[in-house]
């Protein structure tokens, strides 16, 4: 039993591992509190980024968008960033973000704590550049 429950806990903290890093090489925060509060003082919209790190999508939206030139210069400058691991760090953001479907990126206003658009699944730069587009309009017509 006790090597089950070492084995189990060694494959969670790795999977925490992968995305801390991920979130370290774009800059992403993976506190939620800390995020609010930049979001309140910037007066920009939380992205946050729902993901299991078991999922190939997640993994392919990551990599292929979320990484890539345009995107990391647009969301850097208009958003805070903030990356979760559904599964296990669930309870250390609010219930309502919880995604049933990864990945999900929820805009969220940093001073109704609402989510003012989401995103599901994965997609290209492109389309994903547009669903940024749609979530800063929505903050603005929200103000």
């Amino acid at each position: 039993m006790k090597i089950l429950i070492s084995l189990i806990l060694m494959f969670t903290l790795g999977l925490s591992a992968q995305i801390d890093e991920f979130a370290s090489e774009v800059n992403y925060s993976r506190d939620y509190a800390q995020a609010l509060q930049i979001a309140k003082e910037q007066n920009k919209l939380i992205m946050l980024v729902a993901v299991g790190d078991y999922c190939p999508w997640c993994k392919k939206f990551e990599r292929k968008t979320l990484n890539s030139k345009e995107i990391r210069a647009r969301v850097s400058g208009e958003f805070i960033p903030l990356i979760i691991d559904r599964v296990s760090d669930k309870g250390k953001y609010p219930q309502e973000f919880y995604a049933q479907v990864v990945p999900t990126v929820f805009f969220i206003n940093p001073k109704t704590q609402k989510s003012v658009f989401e995103s599901m699944g994965y997609m290209k730069p492109s389309d994903f550049s547009s669903d940024l587009d749609s979530a800063k309009a929505k903050f603005k017509k929200a103000k």
